[in-house]
């Protein structure tokens, strides 16, 4: 599997050379060192080159510990906030033929939270998966699955901290035990896992009565399949459907990304370029690397520093379709706590030219770029995706690592739940569903009754925003009570590059 870029970068495979490492030195090389050892300096030969913390890496590692531990104790203050909250290390699956980023499409999405299941004050607290959106035509639908039920239990099995992370895994039939959306507890038909498209432009509507857009674009993604360089379905449904927005004679738009991860790069490009009308010429981001990466990247191109500014497109990416001119003047972003890499970008990264209104909650606040490494050496069976570069907009501003925050603070998550204050393991106070006061789950998305939509509605004809659209009840905390922090998949808050970046961003602008 070829390397690849995430989040904001791209570069030609030849740039890789580089490298202080290579994979393989002469035929001695190594034969002394365990697995771990050989894996391990390769590792931290690659990190010395690409990280962005790459003069603070420990001058002498201990290269005897397994690779996952020995990569995670190499990073700048891991998990500090001001430090590498993103880079990470799994096992190489390409060995095993199957993608990186290879899902079970079960015809759902959905968010693992802990939730209370009645008022009792010592109750411990129980986790699981609130749906928040349901493909349609898939098995899930025609099962009865809908947004806003919780699933509690999976072929039998209560989900839990433990199992929530892997309970879906290998699984392509499912029977699930949910809690309805009027708080009663049902046991769903068996729903089959399929291999069908997910598109990410999950909702494209003009709303009844107004000249209101509406897109719910769930994931920068170009194709159904991540493997194939040159299909690019997905980012010419997204050029299109905006343009059947504009053909409608809509004058605002509210783009929801409120569950999007991130994706490719180049999408979220095509996406800006089609929102932006003054676009052509312009730079939409800036990148920055560490010294000795940039001195090596500079080297290569004959010193051209505009190699690290992304600009907008008059075509989609490396297709001939030509992307839909804008006439907004303002624009509607739905974003909140689920909403990383490229959906900040493309909030943060457009208001320097237009006015945007973010309605939602603070962002995930991941400003900085990774690259995925792995090798063709058969010894090494892990690859890294480290943090290598820095994010901007075209004056230069970034650093947004604690998110972005809304210009309206709205909770969907307040407003169809009853919410408990509880605390994390940590003593960091939270708020958790709590159940036994059901207050109607979550409304359907494009509804324009659902909070968030309705906070852009109302604001696009009144010109001011209103009270939260019904009061968040909240119940006294469980002071007795800890509840550990959800792990969320870090990996898919990520965009995937190029290799011929360079070149090709330049020669379609």
């Amino acid at each position: 599997m070829k390397a690849k870029l995430t989040f904001l970068l791209m570069f030609t495979l030849a740039l890789l050379s580089f490298n202080a490492c290579k994979d393989s030195k002469d035929d001695d090389y190594g034969k002394d060192m365990t697995d771990d050892e050989y894996t391990n300096r390769w590792m931290y030969n690659k990190m010395k080159s690409l990280y962005l913390w790459n003069t603070d890496l420990p001058a002498s590692p201990d290269y005897t510990k397994d690779p996952e531990s020995f990569f995670y104790s190499i990073l700048y203050k891991y998990k500090n906030i001001n430090g590498d909250r993103f880079s990470w290390i799994e096992e190489d699956k390409s060995k095993e033929t199957k993608s990186l980023f290879a899902e079970p499409n079960l015809g759902f999405e959905y968010i693992p939270m802990s939730y209370f299941a009645t008022g009792v004050e010592n109750e411990r607290s129980s986790l699981g998966f609130f749906v928040v959106y349901v493909q349609k035509g898939s098995s899930a639908e025609l099962q009865g699955l809908k947004r806003g039920q919780v699933i509690y239990s999976v072929n039998n099995t209560n989900v839990n901290y433990d199992n929530y992370s892997t309970i879906f895994d290998d699984k392509s039939t499912l029977v699930l035990s949910v809690y309805g959306n009027d708080g009663v507890k049902t046991t769903l038909r068996t729903i089959q896992a399929a291999e069908q498209k997910k598109s990410p432009v999950f909702i494209s509507k003009v709303i009844p009565n107004t000249k209101i857009g509406y897109l719910m674009y769930n994931g920068f993604e170009r194709g159904p399949d991540e493997e194939d360089d040159n299909n690019f379905e997905y980012d010419i449904e997204l050029m299109e459907s905006i343009r059947s927005l504009y053909s409608q004679g809509i004058t605002d738009l509210v783009l929801d990304l409120r569950y999007n991860p991130g994706g490719y790069l180049t999408s979220a490009i095509d996406l800006a370029s089609a929102l932006y009308p003054d676009r052509t010429g312009k730079v939409f981001a800036k990148e920055k690397y560490n010294q000795h990466f940039e001195d090596s990247l500079l080297a290569d191109h004959n010193n051209d520093k505009t190699i690290f500014d992304d600009y907008f497109l008059e075509k989609a990416y490396n297709t001939n379709v030509t992307i839909p001119k804008s006439s907004l003047s303002r624009l509607y972003i739905i974003a909140a706590e689920y909403s990383a890499s490229a959906s900040e970008l493309v909030l943060h990264n457009l208001k320097p030219y237009m006015t945007v209104y973010h309605i939602g909650q603070t962002t995930v606040g991941k400003d900085k770029a990774s690259m995925t490494v792995d090798s063709k050496d058969s010894r090494i069976k892990w690859q890294i995706q480290p943090l290598i570069s820095r994010l901007s907009d075209v004056n230069g501003d970034g650093n947004y690592i604690n998110g972005l925050t809304p210009d309206k603070e709205e909770s969907e998550w307040a407003e169809g739940y009853t919410m408990q204050k509880a605390y994390y393991d940590d003593g960091t106070e939270t708020e958790i569903p709590s159940l036994s006061i059901w207050t109607g789950g979550l409304t359907e998305l494009g509804d324009p009754s659902e909070p968030l939509l309705a906070q852009a509605i109302y604001h696009i004809q009144t010109g001011s925003f209103k009270p939260s659209v019904k009061a968040a009840t909240t119940l006294p905390s469980k002071t007795s009570v800890r509840i550990p922090r959800i792990q969320h998949n870090e990996s898919r808050q990520r965009i995937i590059i190029d290799a011929d970046r360079f070149s090709d961003l330049k020669k379609n602008k």
